[in-house]
Formats: structure tokens, C-alpha cells, sequence
């Protein structure tokens, strides 16, 4: 670990020794200087990072700067996606939902017939993934891609990057915290796929039940069998 100089009341500052030439210190206030620009950039400016989805959340979590930013993704951005096997691109404006469960999504100024859709970030997606300098990609539990898009700047997707990543790591740092699904039928253009999802969901908690359900019963057999056993 690089230690970092504290100035004393009673000596100069590690900013004089970089401005005289002092190999350590130029050391040191480069370290320090890193340190400030990337918490200055998890604060909401531009991350250009090919690893946005892996950084780390701790210094994060102040709710009034989460909230801010959580405010800006439900007004919603202008972002682009490629359609018809990649021969052309659509408009979309995408946001987040009023209760954050959601992204939505709808086609704007398309010469074809408008589209809108929902991904249920409660129950569909397992992370989030930067492509190139302003493409995101939403990952399914699948690790299916559910939706990929690209904003009109490298800011603005960072932005969505840094937001949404917080916020999945929020509701697995605190479960109670995590809102109800309010994705319907109503809100997506391709109602197969809505019900397919649903169906996927259904049965996926009947799975999960199921297994608890014989866990439970394995460690009951085990005790019982080991009560009659001090019986005998």
C-alpha cells in the first residue's frame, strides 16, 4: 500500500515537495489525485470505462446523490438501436420506471409501426455491460442480451451505467429495498414475449420453492432419525 503525507501544522505541504522536484511526493500527489478524480467520476460525470459494470459501489451510497441520479434516468435519454438485422437503426427513448423497477422503452420518429417495451429489473436482469464508447447492453439472468443501445454521448450512457449497476447492488445489499414489479401486458407492444417472460418467472419461482421445500424436509429427516436413534 502507497502511503499518503498528511501535512503538519508545522511543516510545508507535499504540494511544495512536487513543485520542488520531490520524487516521492509527485508520487504521492498522483496517488491522491487519483483517488479524488475517480470518486469525483462515481459521482455522476463521465466514466469511460470498458469496466463500468465491475466498479466497485461502496463509496456510493448516499441516498440524496443516488436519488438525484435515479431522478435524472426516470425524465429519461435519447438512445439508438440497431433493427433489421443491423441494416438500420431506431430511435428510442428509454427511462426508468416512477418506482425504479422498470426500464421502458418506446420507438420515436419510425416510419414503421411504434414499438414499447419493459424489462423488469426486479426479476430479468442479472448485470449491466458497456460496449464500445456509448453502448449498453442489459444481460439477462440467461446472460441473454435483453436489450442493447447506445447513447447520443459517452456521458450520458456512464451515467446509466453507474446508476442502474448501484441500484441492482442496493437491492442485493438490502432485499426489503427492492420495489414491486409494476410491468404488465399493458406496457410492451409484443404481448408473446411479455407472457413468455411471465411464464419463465412462474415457473422458475415454483423451481426455487421446490427446492426449499426438500431442503427443509432433508434436514427434518435427519434430525428425526437421529431423535429415534436416542430413543433407542
Amino acid at each position: 500500500m502507497i502511503p499518503i503525507l498528511i501535512p503538519s501544522k508545522h511543516s510545508h505541504t507535499p504540494y511544495d515537495d512536487v513543485s520542488n522536484g520531490d520524487a516521492f511526493a509527485q508520487l504521492n500527489f498522483t496517488f491522491c489525485g487519483r483517488i479524488q478524480h475517480e470518486w469525483s467520476q462515481k459521482m455522476g460525470q463521465a466514466l469511460s470505462c470498458a469496466c463500468l459494470e465491475h466498479m466497485p459501489m461502496e463509496s456510493t451510497h448516499d441516498t440524496n446523490i443516488n436519488n438525484e441520479r435515479l431522478e435524472v434516468l426516470k425524465k429519461g435519454n435519447k438512445f439508438m438501436r440497431n433493427a433489421y438485422l443491423g441494416l438500420t437503426q431506431q430511435e428510442l427513448f428509454v427511462n426508468l420506471s416512477e418506482n425504479t423497477s422498470a426500464i421502458q422503452w418506446k420507438t420515436e420518429n419510425t416510419w414503421t409501426t411504434a414499438e414499447k417495451g419493459e424489462i423488469d429489473l426486479t426479476s430479468q436482469v442479472k448485470k449491466f455491460k458497456s460496449t464500445g464508447d456509448t453502448g449498453i447492453q442489459v444481460i439477462g439472468l440467461d446472460n441473454n442480451v435483453l436489450l442493447e443501445i447506445k447513447a447520443e454521448e459517452s456521458s450520458i450512457r456512464d451515467q446509466w451505467m453507474v446508476c442502474l449497476t448501484e441500484l441492482l447492488h442496493s437491492w442485493a445489499d438490502h432485499p426489503e429495498s427492492r420495489p414491486k414489479s409494476t410491468v404488465t401486458a399493458e406496457g410492451t407492444t409484443n404481448k408473446a414475449e411479455y407472457f413468455k417472460n411471465r411464464e419463465q418467472e412462474i415457473l422458475a419461482r415454483e423451481k426455487a420453492s421446490a427446492e426449499r421445500k426438500a431442503k427443509y424436509a432433508a434436514g427434518g429427516m435427519k434430525y428425526t432419525a437421529a431423535a429415534m436413534a436416542n430413543r433407542a
